[in-house]
């Protein structure tokens, strides 16, 4: 269960959040044309190690990568490759996560690379970064994960931009993926989840300048793309619940 109480494994989460920014800051300044994806797997690699973390994404399911690193109409899982080439304007999501003393973090950002974006690609970028920001500044009002789930669709669309359904985050602590889902769609929980103490999670909104279609699963029977080829962004933070509402453990 994501209920983290004791000081102890807050201060694991706290460091674990602080290797999950300082690694995704890095690859994110990494993000140049002419780099391959496996350049930025390497790098996250290496500072994994130098941190002394483990790479919790190498334990999923026989994924064995330490990044998702998805491109343009790609949403997220995908792997890095030595011929996966990032071009002058890609739009390039990244996700990784980290381990202190048996506590997860895990986060994405997305950016272009040559950080010269056309307007809807900034409004994109932007929208997907408002949620976190309106997630946090929201959820000392309210009671429910599923009344804090609703920003997601309201920050989206005041930005035009589509929820892609069917996707989400999950509680977070002592394992990478715990309970309770976390769905970009509200109405896709099964039950009501207090706000309560110690509660953590990741938001993992993920939008798109396209239509609210289902994702599909490219042949790599990992990556997967948005139903009508629109670009997308993906971007995550590792929330706390506290007595003066949710704390951001990666930013």
């Amino acid at each position: 269960m994501g209920i983290l109480k004791s000081q102890s494994d807050i201060r694991a989460l706290t460091e674990a959040g602080r290797i999950t920014r300082e690694v995704l800051t890095a690859l994110c300044d990494a993000c140049v044309s002419g780099t391959s994806t496996r350049t930025l797997e390497e790098l996250a690699n290496r500072l994994l190690s130098q941190y002394r973390s483990t790479a919790p994404f190498k334990s999923f399911d026989g994924f064995n990568q330490a990044i998702c690193i998805s491109i343009n109409e790609e949403i997220v899982n995908g792997p890095p490759s030595r011929e996966r080439i990032l071009q002058l304007g890609d739009v390039v999501s990244i996700a990784t996560a980290a381990e202190h003393r048996g506590i997860y973090g895990k986060a994405a950002r997305t950016v272009c690379v040559g950080n010269n974006p056309s307007a809807d690609i900034s409004r994109l970028l932007e929208g997907a970064s408002q949620v976190i920001d309106q997630a946090i500044a929201r959820s000392a009002r309210i009671a429910t994960l599923n009344e804090l789930l609703s920003v997601i669709s309201e920050t989206a669309a005041q930005a035009g931009l589509s929820v892609i359904p069917d996707l989400g985050g999950s509680g977070i602590g002592k394992k990478l993926h715990d309970w309770p889902a976390v769905p970009n769609n509200p109405a896709d929980l099964e039950e009501t989840i207090p706000l309560q103490e110690g509660l953590c999670f990741t938001l993992m909104p993920m939008l798109s300048l396209g239509q609210p279609v289902p994702a599909t699963t490219h042949e790599d029977g990992w990556t997967l793309l948005t139903g009508d080829g629109a670009v997308s962004a993906h971007v995550a933070d590792t929330l706390l619940m506290t007595q003066n509402g949710l704390r951001n453990m990666t930013r």
